[in-house]
């Protein structure tokens, strides 16, 4: 799509009903939702679509078992529902994986108290379809993770929802949208917002080296991280409470079928260990965040706290730096609340109108809170509050699987081409031939993410298409094949090819850094008067 020429017809035509700003989960999602309902739509992500938090999260679709400790009833039913609803319409990226969640002297809560959370998990998830939990005995629980503490007194098995490539999740909404006649344009930042007579009228849009204005009746602030910047000339006070979130890659001598869902011993955390390919995610760290949201990153206090804990439930794996591969933080856009601890802080969404609560202009939505599961509730709210439910439900999306020839493939590469579900075979169209050893891409999803994929620069092939960054590799080792290839896709010159490789590799050392990178950053941090040593555990 050529979004210079459709940015001008855009600015030049009569109003759109629906700007979203932000292409992340909950932006693409009810950009779908309200294209597919009839709306004209348009959807402008300064990035790339999933490059905040969706693509930084723990990659998991669940219910929250720990949100019923808090009381928050409805979010677990809401998450519940819309987790079993991807597992049957996107089976090739939501998944059904099953967690042991050990009994550990630590744990804060007993095993008759974890009980009652697990049945009262699974009645909230009546036919959801998944099996519903189980008591393992500590003969059992050693079987099923041979590397679990041995002081565990037996554990639960019960399930949840696994994205395999949230950030596909993302796109593959945005994508619905553009089918249904949604305008939806990466690398395009909303840089303010237009009122007149005390509504909205439109946005500035900044792409390509230029500014143009778009004319519509509603936006929905769907920024993430970035809500507040996107407001900040309308609202009376913050609206988000930022937590960072740590996770850590590990390269294991003997990687665990099942995750393991268990208590940081330090602190009485929530601890995640989850097999991700060929390494084991563990994380995550939930610290209070008040830096600049494009500048989040890893700290070495994080790398420190997660091997520890990991140490603590699952000795047996022996972790320790030199299993580290990489790290990565993101940004949890939670709702802004004073004290108290960050696990506390509600997951639930919210949808502020700015025209009858804040004072600000009418038409002006933003969206805050919320999880992978919440986007559907979130545009639900919308189009009921904006368009008077005047919008008819979508359609539901048939669920779809990859096709069966795929399975003549080598193993590694049918599990990497399987997450394009329907698509694979127009990808495997593309060319075969594998480009990355680590993860079993080919060289026809760098082509159908170019050609079907609002592709633009090397970081959204390798990092939110391929999913190769994700490799032990980090894309580093395939890189220049892959920049080769797209440079025939798009024509490159040579400096630009060389500038993409040099962007992606930064975008590498910054988003998903190794030690060295790590230590690298915090030096010259320590150097700016930054203390970095620890990341702060209160």
């Amino acid at each position: 799509m050529d979004g210079a020429v459709t940015l001008a017809e855009l600015s030049s035509g009569r109003p759109l009903d629906l700007v979203i700003v932000g292409g992340g989960i909950n932006g693409c999602g009810v950009a779908s939702m309200a294209a597919r309902a009839g709306l004209r739509v348009a959807l402008f992500e300064a990035d790339d679509f999933g490059f905040g938090t969706t693509w930084r999260s723990t990659k998991l679709v669940h219910g929250g078992l720990r949100y019923l400790e808090h009381g928050d009833v409805r979010l677990v039913r809401e998450s519940l529902q819309e987790r079993s609803r991807l597992l049957r319409t996107r089976p090739y990226l939501v998944q059904p994986q099953r967690f042991i969640l050990p009994l550990v002297p630590w744990s804060r809560r007993p095993a008759w108290q974890l009980r009652i959370g697990l049945a009262a998990y699974d009645a909230l998830a009546f036919r959801g379809g998944l099996p519903r939990h189980a008591r393992l005995s500590r003969r059992a629980a050693a079987d099923a993770v041979p590397a679990l503490t041995p002081q565990q007194q037996g554990a639960f098995a019960f399930y949840d929802g696994r994205a395999l490539a949230p950030e596909r999740l993302a796109l593959e909404f945005a994508l619905e949208a553009h089918d249904a006649g949604a305008f939806v344009l990466n690398h395009a930042r909303v840089a303010g917002l237009l009122t007149s007579g005390g509504a909205v009228a439109g946005v500035a849009v900044e792409h390509a080296g230029g500014e143009v204005e778009v004319p519509c009746s509603t936006v929905l602030n769907a920024a993430g991280p970035w809500v507040d910047e996107v407001v900040e000339d309308v609202r009376d006070a913050p609206l988000l409470g930022l937590t960072r979130g740590t996770h850590i890659l590990l390269d294991v001598p003997d990687m665990p079928r099942d995750a393991v869902f268990s208590t940081a011993r330090s602190d009485g955390r929530v601890f995640f260990a989850v097999p991700q390919g060929e390494l084991l995610l563990v994380g995550t760290t939930d610290d209070r965040y008040e830096g600049d949201p494009g500048a989040v990153h890893p700290l070495p206090g994080d790398i420190e706290y997660l091997l520890s804990e990991a140490a603590e439930v699952l000795p047996g794996l022996h972790p320790d730096r030199s299993q580290v591969r990489y790290a990565y933080a993101g940004l949890r856009p939670l709702q802004r609340v004073r004290g108290g601890p960050e696990a506390a802080i509600t997951r639930r969404h919210e949808l502020v109108d700015h025209g009858s609560r804040r004072g600000g202009p009418r038409g002006l939505y933003s969206a805050v809170g919320g999880k992978l599961t919440t986007y559907r509730a979130i545009a639900e709210e919308l189009l009921d509050a904006a368009f008077e439910g005047r919008a008819p439900a979508p359609p539901a999306v048939p669920g779809l699987a990859a096709p069966l020839y795929v399975a003549s493939l080598a193993p590694r590469t049918r599990m990497h081409v399987a997450l394009y579900g329907p698509a694979a075979t127009e990808v495997l169209t593309g060319g075969d031939r594998v480009v990355c050893e680590h993860t079993g891409a080919v060289e026809g999803e760098v082509a159908h993410a170019v050609r079907r994929e609002l592709a633009v620069t090397l970081s959204d092939v390798l990092m939110r298409r391929t999913g190769i960054a994700w490799g032990s590799c980090r894309g580093l080792c395939c890189d220049e094949r892959v920049a080769g290839l797209m440079a025939a896709e798009l024509r490159w010159s040579p400096e630009q090819r060389d500038a993409e490789l040099l962007a992606f590799r930064a975008d590498v050392a910054w988003h998903l850094p190794s030690l060295d990178d790590i230590e690298r950053f915090s030096v010259a941090e320590r150097a700016r008067g930054i203390d970095v040593a620890d990341a702060p555990r209160g």
